[in-house]
This record gives C-alpha cells, structure tokens and sequence, in this order.
C-alpha cells in the first residue's frame, strides 16, 4: 500500500505573527494583507505580551522594602489592608524577633480571603506582595498600613495602582489594491488593519496573526487552496491513501509542466502553454487530449510502481468514463476540467480542477476538499459534473 503527502488543503487565510512596524503616528500597525475578522487578531509584544483590543491593564501591586524574617513586637503586630471596593480591614500578625516571610502569609493569606478583601498576599525572595484581584488599570488600587507595617517594609510607599501598559486599539482603513486570478483589472478596497487608540512610547517589537480575504490572501494568491504539506499536533504530516491519493495524483500530473522535471521529462502535460493567451485561447478538444495523454502515462507510472511496492486496487486508475472540459463565461483563459475515473475497485472517482493562465486550482473531488471555485468566479452552484452533485 502506498500513500502521499496531502497537498491541497482549503487555505485558512490565515497569517501567523507577521512582523509588524509601528508607524510614524506611532499608533498603526500596518498589516501586509486587511484583516478580516476583528475577533480573531491576536496582537503580542516583544513576543511575552498579548495586548487585547481593550488593552494591557496591570493590576495594583506593592512589594515590600525589607525582606523577612521579620521583626514584629506586641501591640505593634497589626496590619491594615484595602482595595478599592474594600475599606480598611486590620489583621494581627504572629509575634516574634525572627517571624519567617512564608509565616506571615500562612497568617495573613487565609485572614485576608476570609475577610472578602480582594487582595492577595505572597512572598518573593522574602519580600511580602500584596496584589488587587478585583480591578485593573488605573481603578485597581491596594494599601497597607498599620501599626506592624514599617516591619515588614511598607514605610513610604504604602498605596500601589494599576496602570495602562498598552492602550486599547481599534480598527482603521486604507485604500488596497487588489486583482482577481485570470483577470487584469485592478480594483481598490478598503483595507482594515489594527490601530492603537493613543502613542507608543519606546520601540516595542509588535507581531500580528489575523486573517484576511481570499482576494487579498498572499498565502494561496488568492486562489482559495494552499498547496504545501501540513504537520498535525502528533508531529506527524498529513497523509492520503486510496481514492484520494489517486486524486492527488492525477491533479499532480495534470498541474506539472511537461518536461519540468530531467528525470522523468515525460510526467505532466502542456496545458498551461495552451491557455496562455485571451487572443488565441485554448481549443476544448486540445486540452481533451492532453489530459487523455497524461493520464495514459499516469497509468502507465502506477504499472511500474507496482513492481516495487504495493499499489491497492482503491489508489490505481483503471478506467476513465468522461472528461467534460468548460470554458469560463467570463474569461476565455480559464478552463474547468472534470474527470470521473474508476479505479481497480470499481469505484467512481471525480477529478476536478480549473486551469488558468497563471496557473491550476484544484477543486472538490472525491477527497470532499472544497477548494476555491469562488476564486476564479465560478458559481460552484451551476458548476457541478453531468450526472455528480456538489
């Protein structure tokens, strides 16, 4: 049994962490490509922050001057604590000339969640920090004071808050330009990308993932299929076998140019010679019997591979029943070819790709993938095989 790297996949368009300069507003990040779906950007800094559309808040944090153990007298053994939405609350604390930093918070942690203060208590190479839960940005605020708080290390900075590290971003828009594959015309659109609503200061290293439209895609060239292999969690690539790797191999070879490659020059056809001009244009019947050639040889491939390896009766073609090759209504340098084939099993295997002048596109066949008739403007609606639906 043989098998493939799947290579056709329905691009996500997607893009993963470009790179991104702030501009001389210091607000834009001007993306490559216009984002399309607002919920899905993700924007980072510096590649440790993630900065949501309403911003980076920190919350109110106070870290003590003197690290422990610490000295803590009777009657001066008290500590008052507050948040914002929490007045002053005052707890005691154990006693001693040598009082450890993780003892005051085994005391002070539990008294401060029992007490419904929303303020944390941790210790940090030795040093106490109290943390608002309840807030962030410039509304969170924590304090300590009291009698035992100048032991600990709270003297003069006694009240911490919250700030804005990154300010909200919203959306601007740029004229683009763009163009439709087999098409010369140019058209201008509305490009999105994401802007800070206030400056940057310094000179953070921002990364964007988003997507964007098909038209404008640069990850398929906005044919709606990206052709490369692809890697599960597991590590491992995706794979086809059977009637998709008959699929795959036949689009392969009706994608690969006649004698592209030294070592076999025979493998591949010449039907992107035939479509290369709108004055001439391509004859059905031409591109008919190059396909009919090329799967000849294809035949004759999977012959000799069966000497060396196993080729199940599900991935070998056996039969071509009909080929039905379509001229565009809109563009005479674009041709929709379908195939239907039968392997050794006796089952019917749909093939389907367009062929255009800047190149092929695979459609949905057998396999289920559903791959871009949209981007040739081809209703896949009205498209469907004789005797196949879509």
């Amino acid at each position: 049994m043989s098998f493939d790297f799947q290579l056709a996949h329905a691009c996500p368009h997607l893009t993963v962490e470009e790179e991104v300069t702030l501009g001389s507003d210091r607000r834009s990040l001007r993306t490559r490509q216009p984002v399309a779906a607002g919920t899905k950007v993700r924007i980072t800094v510096n590649d440790q922050f993630t900065v949501p559309r309403t911003g980076l808040l920190s919350r109110a944090s106070l870290t003590g001057t003197v690290s422990g153990p610490f000295r803590i007298v009777k009657n001066e053994n008290t500590v008052t604590v507050s948040n914002r939405t929490q007045s002053l609350q005052e707890f005691a604390l154990p006693v001693g000339t040598r009082v450890a930093s993780s003892r005051v918070v085994d005391v002070l942690g539990p008294a401060l969640r029992n007490a419904g203060v929303g303020v944390t208590v941790q210790a940090s190479n030795g040093h106490l920090v109290f943390s608002d839960i309840t807030d962030v940005g410039g509304s969170s605020q924590v304090q300590v004071t009291g009698a035992a708080a100048a032991s600990l290390g709270f003297i003069h900075q006694t009240r911490g808050r919250g700030h804005t590290v990154y300010p909200p971003w919203d959306f601007a828009e740029a004229p683009t330009q763009v163009s439709t594959p087999g098409l010369a015309a140019v058209r201008t659109v509305s490009g999105r990308y994401p802007r800070f609503v206030r400056q940057i200061r310094g000179n953070p290293v921002f990364k964007v993932s988003y997507t964007t439209y098909q038209q404008q895609c640069r990850r398929c060239q906005s044919f709606g299929i990206e052709n490369d292999y692809r890697i599960v969690a597991t590590g491992d690539p995706l794979l086809v076998e059977n009637e998709d790797l008959l699929n795959q191999g036949v689009l392969k070879i009706l994608s690969t140019i006649k004698n592209s490659n030294p070592f076999h020059p025979e493998y591949g056809t010449t039907l992107l010679t035939r479509i290369g001009s709108k004055a001439l244009g391509a004859g059905v019947s031409a591109i008919n019997e190059d396909v009919i050639t090329a799967l000849g040889i294809f035949q004759r491939l999977q012959e000799l591979q069966g000497r060396y390896q196993e080729v199940t009766p599900r991935e070998r073609l056996a039969s071509v029943i009909s080929i039905n090759t379509t001229p565009s209504d809109f563009d005479p340098t674009i041709f929709e070819v379908g195939i239907v084939a039968a392997n050794a099993s006796n089952v019917p295997v749909v093939i389907r790709t367009v062929f255009a002048a800047p190149g092929t596109a695979a459609l949905a066949g057998s396999n289920g993938l559903s791959l871009g008739l949209e981007g040739f403007g081809l209703d896949p609606r009205t498209r469907a095989l004789p005797g196949t639906a879509i």
